[in-house]
């Protein structure tokens, strides 16, 4: 049966369609929205009605993991049709081949890492004096990895067995996975997050907020998927806090509702406001399993990781294991399996070697109005946005996929140089559901997973995936930071992968890393509230305090002269 948000499609009354001028004029009045404002202020918008619309899915499900080249996970599980690293080594200097060749190892990756990988995912293809930073592009080889950081540490060149991680060993058995799925940036998390959902990062090359790329405003102005849909009225939600799946009850710490819960909280991308107005639609994860098993789930159920198993470097990988067996079985024993469509995608490469030359011809910067124009330092190196990341772990799960399937280019464009990237993620959803409108010139150009969908579903897609491996510590929250020397293993943290040396190494809980002081920083300002001492704070009171604002701002109105003006100078710049 269809969902009820596919026959309010189908429902709607016929109208002709919008010229291109009114279809501008739509993605702006998006950038006027509050987040109170926008369910009321769809209603009144000039909507294209479409035609019917493709009859095989009903229920997206993007499952949005943290930090994985595709050579960590599916390099050594000897899959056709998959480039893999069997026997794989590079030169230690290719200016020197009497310095003799460095080989990259499969089966012992730890699944909790001592320290990060450093692997620059930004020149790691350059020569040292190349020019990776605007079209036309300086020559790019696999030879030069090894000048980038790749064998600095052992992190970034240890690859996993599939005996190590059973759970995507059988995906990739029973379903599809990526050979060719590129990073939208070749850089880190925040600026892919931001291509993922809304087809640009603002000209964000790094993990920094919007002040920093010169915008005048708490947030990122740029309109998301989740705008798109809202304003076809088609239903979402983002799923935030974690049941773990191991007892039925919320992980420990993970739970952003709940003001007794203990450390780590996984927020959405809150840092646009194309995320923040929507605050509505941000559920518990608990509500997931329950819609997933009543068959329920909206158009777009957007899930996000517990922290301590997003496979974020270096938390425990075997828990990112048990969290995808969880989420898929969930999708698959509930009565809308065959109308749904799971993609669990890597948000970037995260500092892990990968082999393959990303593409480079005819990629398009994504033209967005929202890149201030200008030098701009502390947001990131310099880039045009015209070539791809590195390729990232990427799986496609449904009935309508074929078994055992490898993924390439895409055969229907819609560009003859178009590939799948992680702006593929909106290019499907509008496809799949047709919007009136892409986001930006890049989600126009991404190939769509619409086309690798099969003519029928299968009906043979296993109702369990194997066990996965066993938590190397309790699902709470990182044990109290041991000395350097103990022999105890090494405690899971969110190491930074790509700020350099000094900082690659997880540096323990007597600090506050790099991700809570962003988000630190994000919050204050969106609660208008001082900026707390960071440097008297560790891990566990850094957490304490995002959690506490961030459950402020769950229960603050959004009507703040602060916001009102933020919206107001986006809206005219754009």
């Amino acid at each position: 049966m269809a969902s009820k948000a596919a026959c309010i499609l189908v429902q709607l009354v016929a109208a002709a369609a919008l010229s291109q001028t009114s279809l501008l004029e739509l993605k702006e009045d998006v950038l006027r929205f509050l987040p109170e404002d926008s369910a009321g202020r769809a209603q009144s918008l000039p909507l294209r009605s479409p035609p019917p619309r493709q009859s095989k899915i009903d229920h997206v499900v993007v499952l949005y993991m943290e930090n994985h080249a595709a050579d960590n996970f599916f390099g050594c599980m000897d899959l056709p049709g998959f480039d893999g690293i069997k026997g794989h080594r590079i030169p230690a200097d290719p200016a020197d081949p009497s310095k003799g060749f460095i080989n990259i190892t499969c089966g012992s990756a730890p699944y909790v890492c001592s320290k990060g990988p450093s692997y620059a995912t930004f020149e790691g293809k350059f020569a040292k004096d190349g020019n990776p930073h605007r079209y036309p592009y300086s020559a790019q080889s696999d030879n030069y990895s090894a000048l980038w950081g790749a064998m600095e540490n052992s992190t970034a060149v240890t690859m996993f067995a599939p005996e190590q991680v059973p759970i995507k060993a059988a995906i990739a058995q029973n379903f599809g996975v990526f050979n060719k799925l590129f990073t939208a940036v070749p850089s880190a998390s925040s600026p892919n997050h931001l291509f993922t959902q809304s087809a640009t990062s603002c000209g964000m090359t790094s993990n920094v907020l919007w002040k920093q790329c010169g915008g005048n405003g708490t947030y990122f102005p740029q309109p998301t998927i989740y705008d798109s849909l809202r304003l076809h009225n088609v239903s979402f939600s983002l799923f935030l806090n974690s049941t773990c799946g191991l007892d039925g009850k919320p992980c420990h710490g993970e739970d952003p509702h709940d003001p007794d819960a203990g450390s780590a909280i996984s927020t959405p991308d809150v840092a646009m406001i194309g995320v923040a107005r929507h605050k509505d639609r941000f559920m518990s994860q608990e509500i997931f399993y329950q819609q997933a098993a009543n068959g329920s789930l909206p158009a777009l159920s957007w899930v996000l990781p517990p922290i301590q198993a997003c496979d974020h470097p270096c938390h425990d990988i075997a828990k990112g294991e048990r969290l995808l067996k969880d989420v898929y079985e969930a999708v698959r024993s509930g009565p809308g399996w065959n109308r749904t469509l799971l993609f669990v995608a890597y948000d970037d490469a995260g500092g892990y070697y990968d082999h393959i030359v990303p593409p480079f011809e005819g990629v398009p910067a994504d033209g967005s109005p929202c890149v201030i124009p200008g030098v701009h330092p502390d947001c990131g190196p310099d880039f045009d946005f015209r070539r791809l990341g590195l390729r990232t772990s990427a799986m496609l799960i449904s009935p309508w996929v074929a078994k055992g399937a490898v993924y390439q280019e895409p055969k229907r464009g819609p560009s003859n140089t178009s590939q799948f990237e992680l702006t593929s993620v909106p290019a499907t959803i509008k496809n799949l559901f047709n919007l009136s409108f892409f986001l930006t010139h890049r989600d126009a150009w991404a190939g769509s997973f619409e086309e690798l969908l099969l003519e029928s579903p299968r009906s043979d897609a296993p109702l369990h995936l194997p066990e996965a491996p066993p938590a190397s510590s309790p699902w709470t929250p990182p044990p109290p930071q041991v000395s350097e020397d103990s022999l105890l293993p090494p405690t899971p943290q969110h190491c930074s992968s790509w700020h350099g040396k000094a900082e690659a190494k997880c540096k323990g809980l007597s600090h506050v890393n790099l991700k809570q002081q962003r988000n630190i920083r994000l919050l204050a300002d969106m609660l208008e509230t001082p900026l707390p001492d960071m440097s008297r704070m560790d891990f566990f009171q850094a957490n304490s305090w995002l959690r506490s604002s961030w459950n402020k701002w769950m229960r603050s109105g959004s009507k703040s002269a602060k916001t009102r003006q933020s919206h107001s100078e986006s809206t005219e710049m754009i």
